[in-house]
């Protein structure tokens, strides 16, 4: 099963980015789709409700007929003498992205001219009461004709002759509205000039504030001589940052040759300064040189083979691994350090080793100058940077003092010429088509409908997603692989209510699902052949997960393999393997911890090579009991007498058992359940076994869904189909073989028969 991921994870890093992410997206439309098919019914019961909704609504809808009109806009002059006489019948508008008849929409749209239309044609709701302007506006539409200076008028209405009525009122109540606009506009211009001649006065005195605050702000005098004054600075900076480098330069490359020297960076060639001056260095290589001195004067006497030659030669290797041992635990496993460097001269010469320290502390200060002169190299470049925007600025507030001070003369010019010529003004808009009675008229139900059919896809997936976050626990297969970082050794599934609690692979040893529990130990043998666990604590996140049947049938397997299994029932709160063994539970583990009951009394053996021990009856401070040094004893000779211990543990979060257990075993196994467990016992499943500090095997998914045991797993897919096909032959065989035993014994019979009429 490992080696299968393994593959699959591979073929994965070797895709293009194409494919991965096409991968992923089929991952989320899977994750998607087994959502709503866990939700569909409230999801099915949403959508169907808004569609009966909007259904029902649609149904009300009333038909209203819409009538429409068209006004002509055009520029007219009343012939007015001066500028703003000329400006008085003519459409403007200030703002750029405006055009004049959007702006006369407005008018046209607005609270005055739409209540006189109320009041013309004494427009009530249903309860008689006058409607407002904002239920008007609703029922109003109005637009441009595209490429003309027509807008079009429209309203529905229930009635299709009152609707003609109301765009024909609402066309007339505008002209005239707008025309008495037009008569006031000079009087309005020139009240506007009144109120914004002595705002633009400010406006100049501001700006040459401004002007002024400027300067003072960022400090400018004169920039064109400042601009003299950087560049000559800058040159200097640039001619000490030129000295300054070549010397780290220098400096650099010193200290490059004698670090390749030496072959140690900075910090080994301190750790190995500091090492050199250790005692405990200084005595062993004392003892090396007085070694190497005495090896030589008996090579001179004695042949290598002399004992005296041997036992100099092993205190001398002995004495090189203590020194390459204090080397690799100081300096770094793997580092060189020649016997030279460590010895302490007494201060007669310069070690090497200091020698490089101090050029590399050499090279920090200049390192550190060069930067404090490129530090200064950028203010002085920050400022050159930012003279030309400071002389756009200074332009800026120049041209806006000017530009102020032309305003206020036009404004003046401008007051002279509207005085003169308030009463030359008339309209500019024409009716060009009155509404016609409309005959035919809509009800809205289809878009009513459409809507309904889009809200209740949103609401449905939207109760979907509303249902998923309230519930915390781990549907999937896929969800629990992405929320536990343990490696998967074996998937587990979901057999019927009458075959859960049944340890199949006693009872069916040639079925898949015990094939599924032989993986599980391959795969736990192959993670951990180099040594592999004598004791492995079996354990899960919450109560109901099936780790007592998933170890009780581990066990089984195992012990099918010719291994000697010790089973323990380590959940001396709630044990269950005595029932799912079906044996007494009488005495246990208890009684051997508390009692001093022989073991061999104790345990039971259910199948060949499994030992059984049971929880025995336990009153009270299960936890007492475990954490005695009867226990640790216990396990201590079991190690030396079984292969293998499976120990069934209680819950991570429930009890502190596990934490207890978990100092006398070689691993853990964990065991998890889809559906059962939830995001926060599973985060605290975490925790726990982090605080074990225990190597965690492994995870066991149990009760995995058919649909996600077929997806995840290539067992699911092919297994089943493997073992159906193997199950139908060894049936065909089974059946062969008890017809040729019918066979030989009617032959034996027959011929029993002659011999008994040969004898007669």
């Amino acid at each position: 099963m490992l080696s299968n991921n393994s593959n699959v994870q591979n073929a994965s890093n070797s895709h293009p980015l194409g494919a991965t992410s096409r991968d992923s997206l089929d991952v989320n439309l899977s994750e998607y789709f087994v959502k709503v098919k866990r939700r569909w019914k409230p999801a099915l019961a949403v959508f169907l409700l808004t569609l009966g909704v909007t259904g029902g609504l649609s149904l009300l809808q009333q038909e209203t007929y819409q009538a429409q009109g068209k006004l002509l806009f055009r520029q007219r002059s009343a012939g007015a003498i001066g500028d703003i006489g000329e400006q008085a019948g003519t459409l403007q508008t200030i703002l750029n992205d405006q055009t004049p008849l959007s702006t006369q929409i407005q008018v046209l749209e607005s609270e005055p001219v739409i209540q006189q239309v109320i009041d013309r044609q004494k427009l009530t709701d249903e309860e008689g009461e006058p409607i407002s302007p904002e239920d008007f506006r609703q029922k109003l539409t109005t637009g441009v004709v595209g490429g003309t200076d027509v807008v079009e008028i429209a309203y529905k209405h229930p009635n299709p002759k009152a609707a003609a009525e109301i765009v024909n009122t609402l066309m007339d109540v505008y002209i005239q509205t707008q025309i008495r606009g037009n008569q006031s506009e000079p009087a309005a211009a020139r009240e506007f000039l009144d109120r914004e001649l002595p705002t633009v006065e400010a406006k100049v005195k501001n700006a040459e504030l401004e002007i002024s605050a400027f300067r003072t702000e960022n400090g400018i005098v004169d920039l064109a001589e400042e601009k003299k004054g950087l560049v000559a600075n800058l040159g200097e900076l640039n001619q000490q940052i030129s000295t300054t480098g070549a010397e780290l330069q220098g400096m650099q490359a010193q200290g490059a040759a004698l670090q390749s020297q030496l072959g140690l960076s900075l910090n080994q060639a301190v750790a190995a300064n500091q090492l050199g001056s250790y005692p405990e260095v200084q005595s062993i290589l004392e003892q090396l040189t007085q070694t190497e001195s005495d090896l030589s004067k008996e090579r001179q006497r004695f042949n290598e083979q002399h004992p005296s030659v041997i036992s100099l030669n092993e205190k001398k290797n002995d004495l090189t691994q203590q020194l390459r041992g204090l080397i690799a635990a100081n300096v770094g496993e793997g580092v060189n350090v020649s016997q030279g460097l460590l010895q302490n001269d007494n201060g007669n010469k310069e070690n090497q080793l200091e020698k490089f320290i101090s050029l590399k502390i050499e090279e920090l200060s200049l390192q550190r100058q060069v930067a404090s002169l490129y530090e200064s190299q950028q203010k002085y470049l920050q400022r050159a940077k930012n003279l030309p925007q400071l002389e756009k600025q200074e332009r800026e507030l120049v041209r806006t003092a000017e530009a102020a001070g032309k305003t206020y003369e036009t404004l003046l010019n401008s007051l002279q010429e509207a005085q003169l010529a308030e009463n030359n003004q008339s309209g500019n808009a024409d009716v060009v088509e009155y509404a016609s009675v409309p005959e035919k008229g809509r009800s809205g139900r289809t878009p009513l409908l459409g809507m309904g059919l889009l809200l209740g896809a949103l609401l449905a997936n939207l109760s979907i997603i509303l249902l998923e976050m309230q519930d915390r626990s781990i549907q999937s297969l896929a969800e629990i692989k992405k929320k536990f970082p343990y490696k998967t050794v074996g998937i587990t599934p979901l057999e019927p209510p009458s075959y859960q609690g049944r340890i199949v692979t006693r009872d069916e040893p040639d079925s898949f699902s015990s094939e599924v529990y032989r993986m599980i130990q391959a795969n736990l043998k192959f993670l951990t052949s180099d040594k592999p666990p004598r004791v492995i604590l079996v354990t899960s996140s919450v109560p109901e997960e099936g780790k007592s049947t998933v170890v009780a049938n581990l066990a089984a397997a195992i012990s099918q393999l010719g291994r000697n299994v010790l089973l323990v029932d380590g959940d001396l709160r709630r044990s269950c393997q005595h029932i799912l063994w079906g044996v007494d539970n009488t005495q246990g583990l208890k009684d051997i911890l508390t009692n001093n009951q022989s073991p061999i009394a104790v345990i039971k053996q259910p199948m060949p090579k499994l030992s059984l021990l049971t929880s025995g009856r336990v009153e009270s401070n299960p936890l007492a009991l475990l954490d005695s040094p009867e226990m640790s004893d216990f396990m201590g000779r079991s190690r030396r007498e079984y292969d293998l211990i499976l120990i069934d543990a209680p819950p991570l979060p429930v009890t502190a058992d596990v934490l207890t257990l978990s100092k006398l075993v070689d691993g853990i196994l964990f065991v998890t359940r889809p559906g059962v467990v939830e995001q926060e016992s599973a985060d605290l499943a975490q925790e726990v076994l982090a605080t074990t500090g225990q190597k965690v095997l492994g995870m066991v998914v149990n009760g995995v869904k058919s649909d996600d045991f077929d997806r995840y797993s290539y067992h699911g897919r092919y297994g089943k189909k493997y073992f159906s096909q193997g199950n139908a032959q060894q049936k065909g065989s089974n059946n062969l073989q008890k017809n040729q035993n019918l066979s030989n014994i009617s032959e034996g019979n027959n011929s029993k028969g002659n011999v008994s009429r040969a004898k007669l």
